[in-house]
């Protein structure tokens, strides 16, 4: 994949020198020297990435960034200044500069930073692509992952949503998408235009889980409806239960559904009538159900009924190659929520999140990424947004390796060193890359002239 990259800056030898090795990467490269010349350029060509100079001639850089923003380029913006000071360098970064460079340039940095946004236009490309080969509109909204057991989950899902009936057992720690496999199940099933209807064991108390589930006659019990009441497995007549935390089901309420799951009929609390009913049953649990079956809570009856079709889901800390898919998904998703334009992650970002154990899984990541949006004000997310369980990374300190006030000579003289020493002490190497010959290059680094 290759990038387009617009070069704005005046100076003949660091615009060579740059669109030197862009082309030398396998990308484009555009020059403008000048500001106008700039705001032409992106009007009728949008760049995948920016080097800005900050000392143009007329607008400088800043005031470029600014028009930039009212025009709504979207495109990450690295600044470059041979005069590095760390009021102008928070400038730029509050303005929403992917990076801030000091003259002169090096040359291994920006090559890094080429390859950061590569990385971020592939994510972004890989996420499209993703969403595009789905089945499902639930599918394409919801689930997206590239780890293996990830694609093995939803491929029995797949599977298990051929069948109206067969029955689903989602196993996985809180927070890793048990309820949203459930519904690309029902959504992916003949049942997905019925109901879908999702009952929380872990949240029932106790005396009302059978009337919830089961629903009651008018007069059952103390203080029930004089017109009774009709339950969850009622109410997904024809569709799907989702039982989620069955584990948390006591005794009574785990032998009615036993029967319903043989005889597929359920009788309200307080009646005497049975009603048939047409309900799939999708159950999901954080427990350990066949260590819960050993201690008496669990009845392994219920539990081979319901385990016909097993998915494991497994935690996010073992599908590390996901976490930076969700969460340039849940950027996509709060982007739109909060009106924002973020663009993606600044890459120590993108490491924190890798190197987090997330023990709340998906649902501590979208949390924080949440946050992180509402809270931004720049076009990538940064670390000092980025709060986890485990606290918030400080921001990195600026550095400015070079002085507000260097000479012109000196500061060339510093540029070139810095390509001599990128290119390993190379010194036709060297000069190939800035244009010069190597009698010349010997001179400026011996300061007897300047490369202009």
């Amino acid at each position: 994949m290759d990038l387009l990259i617009h070069i704005i800056e005046d100076d003949d030898l660091v615009s060579g020198t740059l669109e030197r090795l862009i082309t030398r990467k396998g990308h484009r490269a555009l020059v403008s020297r000048t500001a106008e010349e700039a705001l032409q350029t992106v009007t009728e060509i949008l760049p995948d990435l920016i080097l800005l100079d900050l000392n143009l001639p007329g607008i400088n850089g800043i005031e470029l960034m600014k028009r930039f923003q009212a025009m709504n380029l979207s495109s990450p913006t690295v600044m470059v200044s041979g005069y590095g000071t760390v009021e102008t360098a928070v400038e730029a970064l509050k303005l929403g500069a992917w990076d801030f460079l000091t003259k002169p340039v090096n040359l291994t940095k920006v090559d890094t930073t080429i390859e950061n946004i590569l990385t971020q236009v592939r994510l972004q490309k890989e996420v499209q692509q993703i969403r595009s080969d789905q089945e499902s509109h639930f599918f394409s909204q919801h689930i997206i992952g590239q780890n293996p057991a990830t694609g093995e989950c939803y491929a029995l899902a797949r599977s298990a949503a051929e069948s109206e009936r067969l029955n689903v057992l989602v196993t996985g720690e809180s927070g890793t998408g048990k309820e949203f496999l459930a519904k690309y199940v029902h959504y992916s099933s003949p049942r997905q235009d019925k109901p879908l209807v999702t009952v929380n064991c872990s949240a029932l108390p106790k005396e009302l889980v059978e009337s919830e589930l089961f629903g009651y006659e008018k007069g059952a019990f103390t203080g029930a409806s004089t017109s009774g009441k009709t339950g969850r497995f009622e109410l997904a007549q024809d569709g799907t239960l989702f039982l989620d935390e069955i584990g948390d089901l006591h005794a009574e309420a785990q032998a009615k559904i036993l029967r319903f799951l043989q005889e597929r009929e359920i009788q309200r609390v307080g009646g005497t009538q049975t009603h048939r009913l047409d309900v799939r049953i999708i159950a999901a649990t954080n427990q350990d159900l066949e260590s819960n079956i050993q201690q008496g809570r669990f009845r392994e009856d219920l539990y081979y009924r319901l385990n016909v079709m097993r998915i494991h889901l497994p935690p996010l800390r073992e599908r590390k190659e996901d976490i930076p898919l969700f969460a340039l998904h849940f950027l996509n998703i709060f982007n739109q929520e909060f009106g924002r334009k973020i663009l993606g992650l600044m890459p120590n970002v993108e490491q924190k999140l890798i190197e987090y154990n997330w023990p709340g899984n998906i649902r501590e990541l979208k949390n924080v990424i949440e946050r992180a949006v509402h809270l931004s004000k720049g076009l990538y997310l940064s670390e000092e947004y980025i709060k986890t369980e485990s606290g918030a990374p400080s921001p990195a300190p600026v550095s400015t390796p070079w002085g507000p006030q260097l000479l012109l000579r000196d500061m060339e003289r510093k540029y070139v060193s810095s390509v001599l020493t990128s290119v390993k002490g190379n010194k036709s190497q060297a000069a190939d890359i800035l244009g010069i010959s190597r009698a010349r290059l010997r001179r400026i680094l011996e300061g007897g002239e300047t490369t202009g």
